[in-house]
């Protein structure tokens, strides 16, 4: 009998609230994919319209994630993870994101949750996108486990991401509750002053199968399409509000070239292999 899927779907919501120098609120309808890395190569197989590697309606890609090499992304993150000083653990690794829909993606952020080959989480990676094409990922290796099951972390913003919020003195706290039955990531965004704002993406589980992928792609069209229009609706309402406006700054290093150079004796536990691969033929971001 097939083990049922780990990867799934999870439908719901994200919510952004700016509380500061003006008021500015929206929720949108959303969902997103949780892929288990291992379980590429079936979902491929196995779910009709999710393709790995190659064209579809919507596809995971390794070179959407991690830096454009055409590397398999569990190597990838391992070799990201070695430069940080960290080894990738054993466990399942499983990415809370959005596919390719119809050649396109576009992640605000995805979330890598590593896990200890006895399940328990080891760290989790927020992989950051701006719109100017730019990249960064954190890793949130100090982790507070809270006695209602929620997961809290810290970082100091290091990467621009929206031109209405400056870098300096400015940190990030984070709440998770772990992809179950409910997926759930949480970021507060302070400075000396307090919460400027917060963002939040919501989801509850729903199996991933060939029918629930096509409601899903039917009642949510174009999702990652839609999600650049309306980052870019939402930057025109700050601008005509006049907030403040700050210049994208040079990038820090995103530490990919690591990925993109000769191998490197790296842990990569429990690697599923390499999957082949197939012509340029979609829309690249």
């Amino acid at each position: 009998m097939t083990a049922p899927l780990a990867s799934a779907l999870y439908v719901g919501s994200v919510r952004h609230r700016r509380h500061r120098p003006v008021v500015n609120a929206f929720r949108y309808r959303a969902y997103h994919v949780l892929i288990d890395l291992d379980e590429l190569p079936r979902l491929d197989r196995e779910v009709r319209g999710v393709t790995y590697n190659r064209p579809g309606p919507t596809s995971f890609w390794d070179r959407d994630h991690l830096g454009p090499a055409d590397v398999p992304v569990r190597e990838k993150l391992a070799r990201w993870l070695a430069g940080e000083g960290v080894s990738l653990p054993a466990g399942p690794v499983r990415v809370l994101t959005n596919l390719r829909v119809l050649g396109y993606v576009f992640n605000p952020v995805s979330w890598w949750f590593c896990h200890h080959p006895d399940g328990r989480l080891a760290f989790v990676v927020a992989e950051v996108n701006n719109t100017f094409g730019d990249a960064h990922c954190y890793l949130l290796d100090d982790l507070e486990h809270q006695p209602d099951g929620t997961i809290r972390a810290r970082a100091d913003k290091v990467f621009h991401v929206s031109p209405f919020l400056p870098i300096e003195g400015v940190r990030y706290r984070f709440a998770f509750v772990e992809p179950g039955p409910r997926a759930l990531a949480h970021m507060d965004v302070e400075d000396a002053d307090g919460t400027v704002l917060d963002a939040t993406q919501d989801g509850r589980r729903v199996a991933l199968t060939t029918r629930t992928l096509t409601r899903t792609f039917v009642t949510h069209p174009l999702i990652t399409l839609r999600t650049i229009v309306l980052i870019h609706a939402q930057a025109l309402r700050l601008w005509r509000k006049r907030v403040t406006f700050h210049r994208r700054p040079a990038p820090p290093p995103d530490g990919y070239e690591r990925i993109t150079g000769p191998p490197v004796d790296v842990l990569v536990a429990g690697a599923a292999s390499s999957s082949p691969r197939t012509d340029d033929t979609e829309v690249r971001r």
